[in-house]
């Protein structure tokens, strides 16, 4: 019965998608744990960068219409964390079990595009660089390979190369996708990528307004008294004012008050009793919170364990099998996130509002879609609003601050600027990564994006 479900799957396969390149064809793959394979295609491998680095993608075909639909790219922030936290626990196809097998996701993103994971910098999970220097780096560099990471892909699938394509990211995605999007522009003169636009969620742009907006967000959802917020507010919320050794004395003292057992990332949501806080969110508040120790003490994981969805992730793509299956180097010990990626903290304080300003009024024609789950502290949805709405554009007539609905109810709300050019839309209950969270209104956030309707 199974080499007749596997028969089924490779005949679907094969008449949803044009012919594919040698290259293309040794990375497709089979993942272990699934009970029936799917019937779109899949491939994994190394996608080459530069002369010395060795990008890990996986690719999943739109199971609507592989050959017309967009080529989306996601990679996951940090900076340094893996593409495959966004595959395995947020938007992809499958997600990892405790026993080992892979479920379906119903509200998979692959549902209406071609989705491409990609795991960058060089260093981060299966990714790696021939020269161990390539892993200092910063959001300069990380534009330059990340452009030169999508053409590679483009030759390997040429059949998609004048699909439309978009990059998405949350988190430290708000300095990658800016950044990727102006080199793109930059230096797309041959027109070799059918460029539309970028998405980003809870993205991180202002380092000063971020750290304002998560203290805030702690205080609205009652995990930190009155009294030490009310003095931080006064001290450490406007840059004139700030006291370095009084607000990291302050910071600690709340973050002690606030303990261990609240989910930055999703305060309304519970922990995983097993293990801390996403790895991928602590990574960021350490570099938000430099050299705090009092706070970072309480930040960092602890004996090394991640949140229940990634513990489950982390077994399975270090089983042989699935590294063989995946053409993963099996000598590679895959992390969420990068111990070896050094990444400019310099970088880190960049301002990325004005890069918004750049590609809307270059009249590159993207669209450009910001999201923002209203559950989040390490990127709150305030600290969004802190600069998004500086950014000096109107809201289109008639669609300024729309509910959006999905099953009757509120879902969020939604502003067009410059003539659609940018849209912000919110997530009502949706935490830091929104498709984990809220898968279905991610979806349906995600094809309001992709098609037009946003």
């Amino acid at each position: 019965m199974k080499t007749f479900f596997y028969a089924l799957a490779g005949l679907l396969a094969s008449n949803v998608a044009s012919a594919y390149t040698p290259e293309a064809e040794a990375d497709r793959t089979t993942l272990p744990g699934l009970a029936v394979p799917p019937s779109f295609n899949m491939f994994s491998g190394y996608l080459p960068v530069g002369e010395n680095k060795h990008i890990f993608y996986a690719y999943f075909e739109s199971e609507n219409d592989p050959v017309t639909d967009p080529v989306v790219l996601w990679t996951n922030g940090g900076p340094g964390c893996s593409g495959l936290l966004g595959l395995f626990t947020e938007q992809g196809p499958f997600f990892p079990q405790e026993d080992g097998t892979l479920s379906p996701n119903e509200f998979s993103w692959n549902k209406v595009a071609n989705m491409l994971f990609v795991e960058q910098p060089a260093g981060v999970g299966f990714s790696y660089s021939d020269d161990t220097s390539d892993y200092k780096t910063g959001d300069a560099q990380a534009a330059i390979d990340n452009h030169q990471l999508i053409l590679s892909f483009l030759t390997r699938f040429p059949d998609v190369s004048s699909n439309p394509l978009y990059i998405t990211s949350e988190s430290y995605g708000g300095h990658y996708m800016p950044s990727l999007a102006l080199e793109i522009v930059s230096n797309n003169l041959d027109g070799a990528i059918n460029f539309k636009g970028f998405a980003v969620g809870n993205p991180y742009t202002n380092a000063f307004t971020n750290k304002v907006a998560q203290y805030s967000a702690y205080y609205s959802h009652g995990t930190i008294p009155a009294p030490l917020f009310n003095r931080w507010m006064g001290q450490c919320a406007k840059r004139q004012f700030i006291n370095l050794e009084n607000c990291t004395y302050l910071e600690a003292a709340m973050m002690a008050k606030q303990g261990n057992g609240i989910n930055p990332y999703a305060l309304d949501y519970p922990v995983c009793l097993e293990d801390e806080a996403s790895s991928q969110a602590l990574r960021l508040m350490h570099f938000v919170h430099g050299d705090n120790e009092a706070v970072k003490e309480l930040l960092l994981p602890k004996d090394g364990y991640e949140p229940c969805a990634e513990s489950y992730l982390l077994g399975y793509l270090n089983r042989d099998d699935v590294k063989a299956a995946l053409h993963a180097r099996g000598d590679v010990e895959w992390g969420s996130c990068s111990g070896v990626l050094r990444y400019s903290e310099k970088d880190m304080n960049i301002d990325m509002a004005p890069f918004y300003n750049e590609l809307i009024d270059g009249g590159h024609g993207l669209k450009i879609l910001v999201y923002s789950g209203d559950d989040d502290s390490v990127c709150a949805m305030s600290g969004t609003d802190d600069w998004l709405w500086d950014l000096g554009y109107s809201a289109v007539g008639g669609k300024y601050w729309r509910s959006w609905e999905v099953d009757g109810q509120t879902a969020g709300y939604v502003t067009h600027f410059e003539d659609g050019a940018l849209t912000y839309a919110t997530v009502h209950g949706a935490g830091h990564e929104v498709p984990t969270y809220k898968p279905k209104q991610a979806l349906v956030l995600f094809e309001n994006y992709i098609n037009g309707v946003w």
